[in-house]
């Protein structure tokens, strides 16, 4: 592939060794096609701390792949700081929630220069009508909401600090209900991250995320990365498709469009 857009998540591993164990059994056609590996809750867990697996990880992986870490991290900038400066590899990507402070975002920009931040404004488990009665917003406008009012106040400080980057955030995630309009509505430097991914072929009846579609949509939409897991690990056994048949109806859908 010459442009990878998959982000392959490595969640609900019970310890540390059995996601290095699961890692390292990806075969040469996943990481052909895997831009970043996803880590949230595996760097939570009790026999490894969290910076000595991203270390671990990033000597097992080919230098092809990076590093997103999915902390969504929300909190006082010091408590960030301290958090982060532990790791001794910095992510490639790092997501951080909307409610962070501005100062807490230009704290891990100036701690994080080579990490790109993206932006969590909404979970995709939580559906539209929940949205608008929590939020008052649909998805899509409580992101450009929450982007636009950070944005305001970042650029009240990079007034005073040009050598900070000209945003707060290099990505957006959202669910592909959303990327199309964001993409219109929000500056052309801004990438997305999309997860939420479900082709045909891996539909299931209880679904835990509310926004989904299939990888293509999703990249004609205007997605940057996709997050899909089982999409490239497991396929979708009960309907007789195998990881391996997965992975090829994927990397079709994904060439029709780029």
């Amino acid at each position: 592939m010459e442009r990878k857009v998959i982000i392959l998540p490595f969640d609900g591993y019970s310890s540390a060794a059995a996601l290095h164990k699961a890692i390292a059994s990806m075969s040469l056609d996943v990481w052909d096609m895997t831009a970043y590996i996803k880590l949230n809750d595996g760097v939570h867990n009790s026999d490894e701390g969290g910076p000595k697996t991203v270390d671990e990880i990033r000597m097992n992986i080919p230098g092809s792949v990076g590093i997103f870490l999915d902390l969504k991290v929300y909190d006082v900038s010091a408590t960030l700081v301290n958090v982060l400066k532990k790791y001794h590899y910095a992510p490639d990507i790092l997501t951080v929630s909307s409610q962070c402070s501005v100062n807490s975002i230009i704290e891990l920009r100036k701690l994080l220069p080579n990490t790109k931040l993206a932006m969590v404004s909404m979970l995709t488990d939580i559906g539209e009508d929940e949205c608008f009665s929590r939020f008052g917003f649909t998805p899509e406008d409580k992101i450009i909401n929450d982007l636009t009012c950070i944005y305001e106040v970042y650029l009240d400080r990079r007034s005073k600090d040009p050598e900070l980057p000209k945003d707060p955030f290099d990505l957006v995630v959202c669910s592909p209900k959303e990327v199309a309009y964001l993409k219109g509505s929000l500056p052309a430097s801004y990438g997305f991250i999309v997860p939420g991914i479900r082709d045909e072929w891996m539909k299931k009846a209880n679904e835990h995320q509310k926004r989904t579609t299939g990888v293509g949509e999703a990249l004609e939409s205007g997605a940057t990365f996709v997050v899909m897991g089982a999409q490239m690990t497991k396929g979708n056994p009960e309907s007789g498709v195998s990881p391996e048949t997965s992975r090829a109806l994927t990397l079709m859908e994904i060439k029709k469009v780029l």
